[in-house]
C-alpha cells in the first residue's frame, strides 16, 4: 500500500467512525440513568430547580432544559398508562 492509499483508508475510517456515533451523542441519556432520574427530581421541585440543575451540570451531562421535560412526560404517561386497569369483557 503507498500513502496516498492508506490516507483515503484512514480518512474513511473516521468519516465512519463519526456517522456511526452521531446518533449515541445526540440521543442524550436514558430515563433509567442517574443524571435523569436527578433531573426528574428537579422537575417535580419546580422549573427553577431543574433551570439551575440543567445550567450546573450541562458540560457533564449535556442536557437540555425542553428535552428533559418532554422525556419526564413520555415516562409520566407511560407510567400512568401501565397502572391503568385494562377493562375485560366479560365471557358470555
Amino acid at each position: 500500500m503507498n500513502v496516498n492509499e492508506t490516507s483515503r483508508l484512514c480518512k474513511a475510517a473516521l468519516v465512519a467512525t463519526a456517522l456511526l456515533s452521531a446518533p449515541l451523542a445526540y440521543a442524550g441519556p436514558s430515563p433509567a440513568s442517574p443524571e435523569m432520574k436527578q433531573a426528574f427530581a428537579k422537575v417535580e421541585q419546580g422549573p427553577d430547580a431543574l433551570r439551575w440543575y440543567v445550567q450546573r451540570t450541562r458540560m457533564i451531562y449535556a442536557l437540555n432544559y425542553q428535552d428533559v421535560l418532554d422525556q419526564y412526560a413520555k415516562t409520566r404517561n407511560a407510567a400512568a398508562g401501565e397502572s391503568t386497569p385494562v377493562a375485560q369483557a366479560s365471557p358470555r
